[in-house]
């Protein structure tokens, strides 16, 4: 009845996934060259896990990062300051 249009959402839910997973791959410029062919690999040949993965990486490594100097410098301050 509604698979007419449910199995195309899906596969088109999918490909849009993978597009932003790819762009997102590409834009990465600490990767080394194997190492994104790898990942590029597992997009696409895992069309579903494999965005999801590349993107739990990606923000996974976003919180993860260390602050430099300015930006715990900014916290701190921000911090006391809240405290007055």
């Amino acid at each position: 009845m509604y698979w007419e249009f449910m199995v195309p959402a899906a596969g088109i839910i999918m490909l849009l996934l993978a597009v932003t997973a790819v762009i997102s791959l590409s834009r990465q410029k600490n990767l080394a060259p194997g190492i994104r062919f790898l990942c590029l690999l597992g997009i696409l040949g895992f069309p579903v896990l494999g965005p999801a993965v590349w993107f739990f990486h990606r923000f996974r490594g976003r919180r993860a990062r260390p602050l430099d100097a300015s930006e715990s410098a900014g916290i701190a301050s921000s911090r006391t300051a809240n405290r007055r």
